[in-house]
């Protein structure tokens, strides 16, 4: 009965898990931290200048996207080197990357669209949770409950009233969201970093 072979970090081979997991801790300290530091980056920029300009906005993005799929991409070639699996990654880098281009492409466009399409999604988040807890049973409900629920549904209407009629103007309300959720990312990447380049040791 043969037994199965090994990774070269000593797992078995043919855990795609396993084996990227095994990639990672050798190289993956200084790939996830500059991602992080590239996210951080990003999002301070966006969140000390919430640009008004829908241009500017889908340019920092889609540069953040290449950026970041070009730096996925050259992981993959180091794992495939590894023998480990690389497919998957490569593949994830080369769409991140293409979908930066078009998003350099079409700035103005894009950030629109996400500019509706987040604030709508927000819109119906609030006033579904408004609905939500107007609708909790009677002994469940207070004084603050119904209130609570009935600022969520109006906020949610006015989200969504926003989004549909003032869309380019939205694009600031965007950048703030955008750079906050960069930010909280970027710092993620950098603690998994720590942790991962701790566990190498």
């Amino acid at each position: 009965m043969s037994t199965p072979s090994q990774s070269p970090a000593g797992t078995p081979a043919g855990n795609p898990a396993a084996d990227l997991l095994a990639a990672l801790q050798k190289r993956g300290f200084q790939f996830l931290l500059w991602r992080g530091i590239l996210a951080v980056l990003v999002g301070i920029l966006l969140l000390i200048s919430p640009f008004g300009s829908a241009t500017v906005f889908g340019i920092i993005v889609g540069a953040w996207m290449v950026v970041d799929g070009l730096s996925t991409v050259g992981l993959s070639f180091d794992l495939k080197k590894q023998n480990t699996s690389w497919g998957w990654v490569l593949a994830d880098g080369i769409i991140q990357t293409l979908f930066g281009l078009l998003v350099l492409l079409f700035p103005v466009t894009f950030a629109i669209v996400s500019a509706f399409f987040v604030l709508g999604f927000m819109a119906i988040g609030m006033v579904l949770s408004g609905v939500v807890e107007l609708a909790a049973p009677v002994e469940n409900r207070s004084g603050w409950t119904i209130a609570v629920g009935i600022v969520n549904i109006l906020f949610g209407v006015l989200l969504g009233v926003l989004a549909i009629t003032n869309p380019v103007d939205n694009v600031v309300t965007l950048s703030w969201l955008a750079g906050i959720a960069a930010l909280a990312l970027g710092i993620s990447l950098i603690v998994f970093a720590v942790k991962l380049r701790n566990l190498d040791k």
